[in-house]
C-alpha cells in the first residue's frame, strides 16, 4: 500500500511542476489550420456567388444583433484540396439542407445568442454523419445585423465501417459494418454487422433514426446472433430497442428514455488471441480450466427527466429498472458435437465460480436521480480528435442516485443502493484539468454488500512547441465485492506493452503520461504522433499491489472524410525485468480511439470509468 501514495504523489508533482512552466508559452487557438482554411474557402465561394462580389467577414461582436439570414454550407466528402477525383462524390448521399437547418437553435429575425450557436454546434457534432462542424457569425447589411453561417462536412455515407484490434499476438477482434449512414440524406442509419473474435463471430443489423419527423425523438433497434466458430452453431444473441427524447438545449425542460436490451453469450477472457486458463489455488495440479462462462443479461429501463435552470442546471430523473444477470460455467462451449466433455476437479470448478465468475443477480425497483452541473464549455483542439474542435463541460458535475431494490418485486435480495459522484473541470489555456470521484454503496439490512470508490485525474497541458502532455491516473477500490466484479488490463487498454487482458483483479491503479504532437496535414488527412509511459496493475486488495511499467510510441491518423475518431497504432515495450511469462519484448496494437478517454461520471452504479478497462458482461 505505501507504494501507491508515493507513486501518485511523484507523478502528480512532476506533472504539475512541468506543466505550469510550459503553460507560460501556450496559447488558445480558436480554429485549427484545417478549420480556418475551410472557413476561408466557404467565404470566398459566398463572395463569388454574390452579385456585387461582397466580401463577407466574421463579426467579432455579434451578441444581441438581429439575425438577418442563416446560411448553410454543406461540404462534400472530397474537396479540391483532396487528391481524389471529385466525381466520386456522386456515389454517396449529401445531408439535406433542411436536416441541418432543423438542428439550428436560433431563427432569422431573432437576436443572436452565442450560447445557442454553441449548442447548435455541439448538437451537430453528435451526428455521426458529420465530421467538421463550424458555426460562424458574419457581419450583416448594417451594424445591428448579423448573418449566421453553419458549415458542415459530410463523411462518406455508403461505406464499409470497421474497427480492428490487431496486436503482436494476432487478430484479436474485427468489426465490419456495411453502412448507409445518411439514408436519402436524412441522417437515418441502416447497417449490417460482422464481428470477429478468436472463438466466435456475430452477424447482425441495426436501424437508427436520430430525428423522427423532424422532432427531437430518436429511435434505435439493433439485433445480433453469435455463432461459435468451432461448432458452427449459434451460441447466443444480443440487441436493443430504445426510444428517447434528449435535453438538446439548456432551455429544454423535459426529456425521457425507454429501453429494452439483452445479451446472451459465452464470455471469454482472451489474453492476446487465446482463451486464458484458470488454475486453482486449492488444488496442487494444473487445472487448465478455460476462462469462459455463459452470461445472460436482460434489462428494461424507463425514465423521465425534468430540467431546471439555465447556467446552473439541476436535472431530476425518476424511473424504474429491471436488471437480470445470470452466469454459469461453459467449459464445453467450444467443443464439437460428440467430443468428450472436459472433466475438472470439483474443488477447482468451485474456486473458478467463486473467484472468476460474476455473481448472478436480479434486481427490480425504482430509482431517483439528481444531476447538477454548469452549462459552460471549453473549446479545444487536438484533444481526443485531430484538428477538429471539441467542447468539454467546465465546472462542477454532480450525481446522486438512489435505487431501492425489493425482494418482494422479484429481486434476488433487498437493499438500498446509493451512487454519488463529483467531478470538476477547469480550463488551462487550450488544455484542461479534470478530477472526479465516484462511490457506490448497496446497503442490506445487516451489511454493506457491494461498495466501491473510484478516483480519476486528467491533466492535459496547453500546447507548447509542437504538442501537449497528457497525464491521466485512476484508482478503483472495490472494498465490498458481492457481485464479484473483476477488471482486466493489457495492451488494448491502459497498460500498453503487455498482451491484452493480461492482468486481472478487482482493484485497479493505473497512471499514464503521454506526449501528443500537433498534427500535420497530408492533403486533408491529419497525422500525429505520441510517446507514452504507462504504469499500473489490477490486484485483489491494495496490500497485494505490484505495479508494472511499459513505454513506447505510436501514431494517430484522422480521415475527416470518414469520421471524427482517430485511428491509432501503439508500439509498447514492457519495462519489467525479467519479462513475465507470455510477454514479448515488443507489443503493438492497432485500433480506433485514444488509448484512454477523458474520465467522466454518471455511468451505471459501481462501474464508472473502469467499465472501459475490460469487464466481462458485468
Amino acid at each position: 500500500m505505501p507504494a501507491l501514495p508515493r507513486l501518485a504523489f511523484a507523478l502528480s508533482a512532476l506533472a504539475f511542476s512541468g506543466f505550469f512552466l510550459l503553460s507560460r508559452v501556450s496559447r488558445a487557438d480558436t480554429y485549427s489550420k484545417y478549420e480556418q482554411q475551410t472557413i476561408d474557402g466557404v467565404l470566398e465561394e459566398m463572395a463569388a456567388k454574390s452579385p456585387s462580389g461582397h466580401a463577407y467577414q466574421v463579426d467579432a461582436a455579434p451578441e444581441g444583433k438581429t439575425i438577418e439570414r442563416i446560411d448553410i454550407a454543406r461540404i462534400d466528402v472530397f474537396e479540391k484540396r483532396d487528391p481524389v477525383p471529385l466525381f466520386l462524390n456522386v456515389f454517396h448521399t449529401l445531408t439535406k439542407e433542411p436536416v441541418i437547418a432543423r438542428e439550428v437553435l436560433v431563427r432569422e429575425g431573432q437576436p443572436y445568442r452565442q450560447d445557442l450557436a454553441d449548442e447548435t454546434q455541439r448538437n451537430l457534432r453528435r451526428l455521426p454523419q458529420l465530421s467538421l462542424v463550424i458555426v460562424v457569425p458574419l457581419k450583416g447589411s448594417s451594424p445591428d445585423r448579423v448573418r449566421l453561417l453553419v458549415i458542415t462536412k459530410d463523411v462518406w455515407s455508403l461505406r464499409m465501417g470497421f474497427d480492428i484490434g490487431l496486436s503482436s499476438s494476432g487478430l484479436e477482434s474485427l468489426l465490419l459494418e456495411p453502412t448507409e449512414s445518411n439514408l436519402a440524406g436524412t441522417q437515418q442509419l441502416v447497417l449490417g454487422r460482422f464481428t470477429y473474435r478468436p472463438n466466435s463471430f456475430s452477424l447482425g443489423t441495426a436501424y437508427r433514426v436520430p430525428r423522427v419527423q423532424g422532432l427531437w425523438l430518436a429511435l434505435n433497434t439493433d439485433a445480433n446472433v453469435i455463432v461459435n466458430r468451432e461448432r458452427g452453431k449459434p451460441e447466443g444473441s444480443y440487441g436493443i430497442v430504445s426510444a428517447s427524447r434528449p435535453l438538446y438545449s439548456k432551455y429544454t425542460e423535459w426529456a425521457w428514455n425507454s429501453q429494452i436490451a439483452w445479451r446472451d453469450e459465452v464470455l471469454r477472457r482472451y489474453v492476446g488471441v487465446k482463451v486464458a486458463r484458470f488454475n486453482a489455488r486449492d488444488t496442487p495440479e494444473q487445472d487448465d480450466i478455460p476462462f469462459q462462462y455463459r452470461g445472460r443479461r436482460y434489462t428494461s429501463t424507463h425514465s423521465i427527466t425534468r430540467s431546471f435552470g439555465l447556467e446552473i442546471k439541476n436535472d431530476f430523473t425518476v424511473g424504474a429498472e429491471v436488471n437480470l444477470r445470470k452466469y454459469e460455467t461453459a467449459f464445453d462451449a467450444d467443443l464439437p458435437d460428440g467430443a468428450p466433455r472436459p472433466v475438472f476437479s470439483p474443488v477447482a470448478v468451485a474456486e473458478f465460480e467463486r473467484r472468476a465468475m460474476p455473481r448472478s443477480d436480479t434486481r427490480v425497483g425504482p430509482f431517483l436521480q439528481w444531476h447538477g452541473y454548469t452549462n459552460r464549455f471549453h473549446r479545444v483542439l487536438d484533444f481526443e480528435s485531430l484538428s477538429l474542435q471539441e467542447d468539454y463541460r467546465l465546472g462542477h458535475d454532480l450525481y446522486l442516485r438512489v435505487y431501492p431494490v425489493s425482494g418482494g418485486l422479484g429481486s434476488s435480495r433487498s437493499f438500498l443502493g446509493v451512487y454519488a459522484a463529483a467531478q470538476y473541470t477547469i480550463p488551462w489555456g487550450d488544455g484542461l484539468v479534470r478530477g472526479s470521484v465516484e462511490a457506490t454503496n448497496e446497503f442490506e439490512s445487516d451489511r454493506i454488500s457491494d461498495a466501491s470508490v473510484e478516483v480519476d485525474l486528467r491533466i492535459s497541458t496547453p500546447h507548447f512547441g509542437f504538442g501537449r502532455l497528457v497525464f491521466d491516473t485512476a484508482v478503483l477500490d472495490r472494498y465490498r465485492n458481492y457481485l464479484n466484479r473483476n477488471t482486466f488490463l493489457g495492451g488494448d487498454t491502459r497498460l500498453r506493452g503487455f498482451p491484452s487482458s493480461f492482468f486481472i483483479g478487482k482493484d485497479v491503479f493505473v497512471s499514464n503520461v503521454e506526449f501528443r504532437t500537433r498534427p500535420i496535414a497530408i492533403f486533408s488527412v491529419q497525422l500525429a504522433g505520441a510517446l507514452f509511459y504507462d504504469v499500473g496493475n489490477t490486484f485483489d486488495g491494495f496490500d497485494n499491489m505490484d505495479l508494472h511499467q511499459s513505454a513506447g510510441a505510436g501514431f494517430r491518423v484522422l480521415f475527416p472524410q470518414v469520421d471524427r475518431i482517430v485511428f491509432r497504432g501503439d508500439f509498447g515495450f514492457p519495462l519489467d525485468r525479467p519479462l513475465p511469462a507470455g510477454v514479448q519484448p515488443v507489443t503493438f496494437y492497432f485500433t480506433f480511439q485514444q488509448a484512454f478517454g477523458l474520465p467522466g461520471v454518471g455511468t451505471l452504479p459501481g462501474q464508472g470509468t473502469a467499465s472501459t478497462w475490460g469487464m466481462l458482461g458485468q
